[in-house]
């Protein structure tokens, strides 16, 4: 059975606004050298902040899967169409950018030379859902999400082309969220949790537009897999019409090892 572990401090006023920038929040190492031992267990927290990877100025990275830290980002490419699925990185940032050639830019005020970041993409026609898997269990602890170019736009002004409309302009109730699910070795969900980043439900108008930080309260079991699934309040006959897009920075991530 699956059971719902997860809760999260996640505001309805975006949460904290949080840089993207990698020269901050260095208190948390992006290796496992900070190990805190209870005389027993030993408790070991890091942050992946993919500044590890590297790319040209104002580029991106979506044909194939790569690594972060201890992080495996999982990535189904196409190479006879050049489409994706999972997980890319990139670090464009152009905000005046809308349709699908601004899959790759994030929407926040960050310049995308302070910095990469990971863009998942669930594509429902492959399908691949953005997956991220660990070489041992590990506690997910928090994470920076943002929406990019398209996502955002289509959100905002609605997503129309020649006269056909793909995606609604969110209007009150609507509202678009991010599953995050920890799942076991068999691929079974054990813990879910819903961070939206748009979400105009019960008078509210949230529509993320920087780096928010979502903290997350686990109970005390680890997994080394996590699925992260996009779903929306504009579905139709084939789906979601909501581009199924967000970005991701700076996972923090703990692991205990018993001695």
């Amino acid at each position: 059975m699956k059971r719902k572990l997860f809760s999260a401090l996640f505001a309805a006023a975006c949460l904290l606004a949080a840089s993207c920038n990698k020269d901050d929040d260095n208190d948390i190492p992006n290796e496992n050298d900070n190990a805190v031992s209870d005389g027993g267990d030993t408790t070991e927290t890091y942050k992946i902040d993919f500044s590890d990877l590297t790319l040209e100025a104002n580029s991106h990275c979506d044909s194939g899967k790569f690594s972060s830290g201890k992080a495996v980002f999982l990535n189904s490419y196409d190479p006879n169409y050049g489409t994706w699925g999972g997980f890319a990185y990139s670090n464009q940032n152009d905000t005046s950018a809308s349709g699908y050639t601004a899959q790759f830019d994030v929407y926040t005020s960050t310049p995308s030379d302070r910095g990469i970041f990971a863009v998942g993409y669930m594509d429902t026609y492959t399908p691949a859902i953005p997956t991220v898997t660990f070489d041992e269990p590990v506690t997910l602890k928090s994470a920076e999400l943002a929406l990019n170019a398209y996502a955002y736009k289509s959100m905002m002004n609605g997503d129309a082309k020649d006269g056909e409309v793909f995606a609604k302009k969110f209007a009150a109730g609507d509202w678009y969220k991010i599953t995050i699910k920890s799942v076991d070795s068999s691929d079974v969900a054990l813990d879910s949790l819903d961070v939206y980043l748009a979400d105009f439900r019960d008078g509210k108008s949230v529509l993320i537009d920087h780096w928010a930080e979502a903290e997350f309260s686990l109970a005390p079991l680890a997994a080394g897999k996590f699925t992260f699934e996009a779903s929306s309040s504009d579905t139709g006959m084939w789906g979601m019409n909501t581009p199924a897009y967000f970005c991701i920075d700076n996972i923090v991530v703990s692991v205990t090892r018993k001695k």
